[in-house]
């Protein structure tokens, strides 16, 4: 008889090749005490990486979940969830490889903490470098800045919203983490709807942040754990290569969404934890 799963990872796939059964290799290689689930949704892939997601679920390695056509990544990541079993459910692009222990520090640090609404861990990508996964709370000129040339005109104002100042060895409360790993209680995922529809692409994950803390959960940077993620940046790029890619309207069409929806709603700043504060408050288990 299979046992319930304790945690339900969930990855889309929309044309990432071989992508996600790297991925699914990296979960496997996990040393983990509990019992788990791979559900892969398949956001109408049209490249090779369908047919190796039903491979691996012939084999028994994973749950496919077909979607038809492309519904986004918040929606796709919602019909996953309509699958999961476990108590925990993991998001993840199919571009992140874990190491042997990320997933039992996430678990572990997420169950000894009733308060925290969702935690994403460390990211590095290939070279080594730490990812900026943490946001402060942003204007819209914000986005519009760090997404082209002007950048180099705002240097200070993007090092202050990308967080660039924070010391990503500290665990810390923070206003935003961007979606591309973390976890959450399944049923406060499913009680809140999971991502806002709203979004087809973009900003679903400083949304999803902001509706926690307005119930009061926290978003937890937790650098103990860590992840690779093999992501190329949406700002690479001169402005003419920027403006005639769909990615970036998405981004300003859900940037739009998203300071609309909120326009009227207060900012509620993260608890200041110190590491040693919130470490005695919350042990580790």
């Amino acid at each position: 008889m299979t046992k319930t799963p304790k945690l339900s990872i969930i990855i889309v796939n929309t044309n990432q090749k071989y992508f996600s059964r790297l991925c699914v290799e990296a979960i496997e290689k996990s040393k983990v005490s509990f019992e788990y689930e791979i559900i892969i949704v398949d956001n109408g892939s049209t490249d090779e990486s369908l047919p190796d997601c039903k491979k691996m679920q012939k084999e028994g390695r994973i749950r496919l979940v077909e979607a038809g056509r492309n519904l986004g990544y918040g929606q796709a990541n919602n019909l996953g969830s309509k699958h999961a079993k476990g108590e925990f459910i993991l998001i993840s692009n199919p571009d992140i490889l874990v190491r042997e222990d990320t997933m039992q520090k996430m678990v572990d640090y997420i169950e000894a903490r009733k308060d925290v609404g969702l935690v994403g861990p460390k990211l590095v990508y290939y070279n080594g470098q730490i990812q900026a996964s943490c946001r402060r709370h942003m204007n819209f000129a914000d986005l519009i800045i760090k997404r082209t040339p002007l950048k180099f005109l705002f240097k200070e104002r993007i090092r202050q919203y990308l967080m660039e100042d924070f010391d990503h060895s500290q665990t810390q409360d923070v206003d935003l983490i961007v979606g591309a790993y973390f976890i959450m209680r399944t049923k406060v995922y499913k009680r809140i709807g999971g991502f806002d529809p709203l979004y087809f692409l973009f900003m679903e994950d400083y949304d999803l942040c902001r509706t926690l803390q307005k119930e009061g959960l926290r978003t937890v940077y937790y650098p103990e754990a860590v992840a690779e993620h093999y992501h190329k940046r949406l700002s690479e790029g001169n402005m003419f290569w920027l403006v005639t890619r769909k990615v970036f309207w998405y981004h300003l069409a859900s940037a739009i969404k998203y300071f609309w929806k909120w326009r009227n709603q207060p900012i509620i700043k993260p608890l200041t934890h110190s590491k040693n504060e919130s470490e005695k408050n919350h042990p580790h288990r």
